[in-house]
């Protein structure tokens, strides 16, 4: 059984449209949204070499896993459809400029100083920026939102 073939095991149970070529596995849900997974292939500095990493990417956030890390591959998955892991990105007017994630957890924790001990920039560098959280369900969607108008 092919590593592709052991998501679609893993994500079964779940109401999604799953699709593959031979390069992309992709997950639809009834939302629309999508998440993708993917192998890539890069070399070594001496070129003699080559490793591959698993990339998964949901709305805008993307990891990146080693390739004996398929179990991990399939863990985040399955956190991003449950909603446990939620991409948050910040924005400069229309313009995207960095982002990461937010577990559901931690999202009643989402204030300047938490944003600033996540992401390593002062609170009031980061008050300039917009900020958007999305969600596999749309249950915790934000919409664009000011970093200034949270609670310090």
């Amino acid at each position: 059984m092919g590593f592709y073939d052991n998501i679609i095991k893993a994500v079964s149970d779940y109401n999604v449209t799953v699709n593959t070529t031979e390069d992309v596995l992709t997950i639809v849900n009834n939302n629309g949204n999508e998440l993708t997974v993917f192998m890539e292939e890069y070399l070594t500095q001496d070129m003699k070499d080559h490793f591959y990493e698993y990339i998964v990417r949901f709305s805008t956030q993307h990891r990146h896993f080693e390739e004996d890390e398929e179990a991990a591959v399939i863990e985040y998955i399955l956190s991003i459809l449950d909603d446990k892991i939620l991409p948050l990105e910040f924005f400069s007017g229309d313009n995207p400029r960095f982002g990461g994630e937010i577990k559901l957890d931690d999202l009643n924790k989402l204030s300047v100083s938490y944003l600033s001990n996540e992401y390593g920039y002062a609170g009031d560098y980061l008050r300039q920026f917009d900020y958007e959280i999305h969600s596999w369900s749309g249950e915790y969607d934000t919409g664009r939102r000011r970093v200034s108008d949270l609670r310090d």
